[in-house]
C-alpha cells in the first residue's frame, strides 16, 4: 500500500511538472477567422510548426470578440500572443492590453502601422507589406503588357485600365494601389485609368460594379487590377456573363490581375478565368512565426538560427510570389 501511495505522488508530480512546464512555454494565437478559405491553411501550418503549448482562437471576424480572447489569453498567462487582427486600426489598443503584463505580441498578416508599432518594445510582425504586395502585382502587370503586344485593343501604346479596390480609408487599399502604380509607372509603361471604384473587399460587390464598368467603358478596358483576389472573382463572375474569359486559347479576354493567391483564384488561374494573382505562402509564414515566437520564448533574439532580417527593426517581410499559368502547380501544391 505504502509502494502505490508513493508511485501515486510521483505520477502526480510527474503531471504537474509537464503541465508546469506546458504553461511556461505557451502561446496564444488569435486568428481572425477560420472560415476564410487561406486562414484555413495558414492555421493548419501554424499547428504543424509551432511545437509550444498552443491556445488558439477563432475570433469569428469580430474584433470586440477577439479582445476579450485576447483577455482571456493574457489571464491564462502565455508566454507569447500571436494576433492576426480584425481591425487593423485596433492595434494601439491591442498593444495597450498586451504591454500592461508585459507580454511579447507577434502580429501576422494583417501589418499595423508602423507608429502603432514603435510604441511597445516587445511586439513584431510577420507577413507581407501593402507596398510590397502593390508592386508584386504592377510586375506582373508590367511583364504581361510587354509580352503581350496583342493586349493593347487600340494599339495606343499604353493601358486602358479599371482598378477596383477594397474599403478606401483602409491602408492596404492606399498602398496596394499606389505602389502598383508607380512599379508600372517606373517601367516606363503608360496606363490610362477609365475607372478606379471600391468594392469593399469584397466578391459580390466587384461583381456589380464590373456590370457597371462593362456597361460604361466596353471594349475599352484592356486590365482589370483588382486589390484582393475576392474582387477578381467577382470581376470574373460578371465578365462571364458577357461571354468572357471562357475560352484557353484567351479569345475574348480582359486579363485580371488579383492579390492574396487564395485557392479559388489559383483554380481560377488554371481555367483561364483570371490572368495572376500575387500569393504569400501560409507555409513559410507559419514556419516564420512559429521560429521567432519560439525565440523570444526562450530569451533568445527573435531571429536567432533564421536567414531573415528585420525591416524598420520590428518587420519581417515574407515576399509575395507572382503567380500565373506558368507556375500555376507549384503554387496550387502549397495549399495541398
Amino acid at each position: 500500500m505504502k509502494k502505490f501511495f508513493i508511485l501515486l505522488l510521483v505520477l502526480l508530480s510527474s503531471s504537474l511538472i509537464l503541465y508546469t512546464q506546458k504553461k511556461s512555454n505557451s502561446i496564444g494565437v488569435a486568428l481572425y477567422r477560420y472560415d476564410d478559405n487561406y486562414m484555413k491553411y495558414l492555421k493548419q501550418y501554424i499547428e504543424k510548426n509551432i511545437t509550444s503549448s498552443l491556445l488558439m482562437v477563432d475570433s469569428y471576424n469580430s474584433q470586440s470578440t477577439q479582445n476579450a480572447q485576447i483577455e482571456m489569453l493574457l489571464k491564462k498567462n502565455v508566454n507569447l500572443l500571436a494576433v492576426n487582427l480584425v481591425d487593423k486600426s485596433q492595434a494601439q489598443k491591442v498593444i495597450d492590453k498586451v504591454s500592461i503584463k508585459n507580454t511579447p505580441i507577434v502580429f501576422f498578416n494583417r501589418e499595423p502601422n508602423p507608429e502603432v508599432m514603435n510604441t511597445y518594445d516587445k511586439v513584431w510582425y510577420v507577413g507581407g507589406t501593402s507596398e510590397e504586395a502593390g508592386m508584386a502585382q504592377g510586375r506582373v502587370i508590367a511583364e504581361s503588357w510587354k509580352n503581350r503586344l496583342n493586349w493593347d485593343k487600340n494599339q495606343d501604346g499604353k493601358i486602358q485600365a479599371v482598378i477596383i479596390k477594397g474599403d478606401l480609408n483602409d491602408s492596404d487599399t492606399i498602398n496596394r494601389t499606389e505602389y502598383m502604380k508607380k512599379y508600372i509607372s517606373s517601367n516606363n509603361i503608360k496606363m490610362d485609368i477609365l475607372a478606379e471604384v471600391s468594392a469593399m473587399g469584397k466578391k459580390d460587390n466587384a461583381a456589380k460594379v464590373m456590370e457597371n464598368l462593362i456597361a460604361k467603358y466596353g471594349e475599352k478596358i484592356e486590365y482589370i487590377i483588382c486589390n484582393n483576389d475576392y474582387m477578381a472573382l467577382g470581376a470574373l463572375e460578371t465578365l462571364r456573363k458577357f461571354g468572357l474569359n471562357k475560352n484557353s486559347r484567351m479569345l475574348n479576354y480582359i486579363p485580371i490581375i488579383g492579390i492574396d493567391g487564395i485557392p479559388e483564384c489559383l483554380e481560377e488561374i488554371k481555367n483561364y478565368g483570371i490572368f495572376a494573382t500575387v500569393l504569400q505562402n501560409p507555409a513559410i509564414q507559419a514556419e516564420v512565426l512559429s521560429s521567432i515566437s519560439s525565440n523570444i520564448i526562450n530569451g533568445k533574439s527573435p531571429l536567432d538560427g533564421t536567414h531573415f532580417n528585420f525591416y524598420n527593426n520590428k518587420y519581417v517581410i515574407i515576399p509575395y510570389i507572382p503567380v500565373t499559368l506558368s507556375n500555376i502547380d507549384r503554387a496550387m501544391k502549397i495549399y495541398e
